[in-house]
């Protein structure tokens, strides 16, 4: 599709009514379905919270301030979830959103019982310290597609100065366990990625930090700094929230929220929410409870929710304090703002 082209009824029924088969074709329909605002039948993405608890305090995430209660996901609630998205067609399902996935033991099962149902893409992004050797095998053995590790500073002092606690040095080794696993297994996956939050740092030790890891891992993603509303530990003492130069934060720049036609989160509690920065929950379109995924991702709370981004009237005080709006998934390659480069 080209967006030159004459695009007739039937062009944007069938991507409206299109499920993705493999990598290629989901970044294609997640490309087009934000691009022409497409209320798809089906979300592409899906995140499952196996718990919202956590054992770090990163100053840069605002997990510290969560209101919502603690808890794991019920397990009830965790496999209707996955098994409502392979029945549906969901290509990717992420099982973590603000917790740390790996304190819930179930993890790794739901993970493993989530590729059984042939569900394409199965990841999770974690902390990576709580890990035993049994879930490093098993991330092998259930072929897991992915794993994102979460592993900011070039040393122990700088890595506990970010995230609280004097991990390093498991971390490193849990990584090391994996890609020695993985080896004499001789299995390309779980593809493995680092990824690191910058914040104050300076290019010199991002370098560095790419430097040590890109001949160990499959991917080194360094993103933009978050403001969850501003309530991020970091923000209490650093004025502007570290863009990269990539994001537009500007609120008279403001376009539609690209969630909203991507993704949907199944919180720990049930809760559905479109949105990967909402982290009380707030903007809920229903409960796994008492309603089904496809339900709530077609219901008119989703449809009234992207009509007040389509016509710039937002009124939920979530989105509408929220400057993390033109965030969307991975953004190495993505160009600087012509307005930055400007300056």
């Amino acid at each position: 599709m080209n967006i030159y082209d004459f695009l007739t009824t039937d062009n944007f029924r069938y991507w409206m009514e299109f499920i993705p088969k493999n990598r290629e074709e989901y970044q294609k329909i997640t490309q087009i379905a934000y691009n022409f605002k497409l209320n798809t039948k089906i979300p592409t993405t899906v995140h499952i919270e196996p718990t919202n608890y956590c054992n770090q305090k990163c100053y840069m995430c605002c997990h510290p301030d969560m209101k919502r209660k603690k808890q794991q996901i019920d397990e009830k609630i965790a496999f209707k979830a996955i098994d409502e998205c392979a029945a549906l067609g969901v290509y990717a399902t992420h099982f973590f959103f603000f917790g740390e996935p790996f304190i819930n033991k179930n993890t790794i099962e739901y993970m493993g019982y989530a590729k059984k149902k042939k569900i394409p893409l199965v990841s999770t992004t974690t902390n990576f310290t709580l890990v035993s050797d049994s879930d490093i095998e098993k991330l092998i053995d259930y072929q897991i597609d992915s794993i994102h590790v979460s592993f900011e500073g070039l040393n122990k002092e700088r890595y506990k100065d970010i995230r609280g606690t004097d991990d390093f040095d498991t971390v490193k080794n849990n990584l090391m366990k994996l890609i020695r696993l993985k080896e004499e297994k001789k299995s390309l996956k779980p593809w493995i990625a680092l990824t690191y939050v910058r914040t104050n740092e300076t290019d010199d030790e991002i370098y560095r930090f790419i430097h040590e890891w890109n001949q160990k891992v499959n991917d080194i993603h360094i993103s933009p700094q978050f403001d969850y509303l501003g309530r991020a530990p970091i923000r209490k003492y650093q004025k502007d929230v570290n863009s990269e130069r990539i994001l537009d934060r500007s609120e008279e720049n403001r376009l539609p929220c690209r969630q909203l036609w991507l993704r949907l989160v199944v919180l720990s509690n049930g809760e559905l929410v479109p949105c990967s920065q909402n982290i009380d929950g707030e903007v809920s379109i229903g409960n796994l409870n008492n309603t089904s995924i496809i339900e709530a991702w077609n219901s008119n709370n989703m449809l009234e929710l992207r009509m007040s981004h389509l016509s710039n009237r937002i009124v939920n005080p979530v989105c509408k304090k929220c400057i993390d709006w033109d965030w969307s998934g991975k953004v190495d390659n993505r160009p600087q703002l012509m307005s930055a480069l400007k300056k």
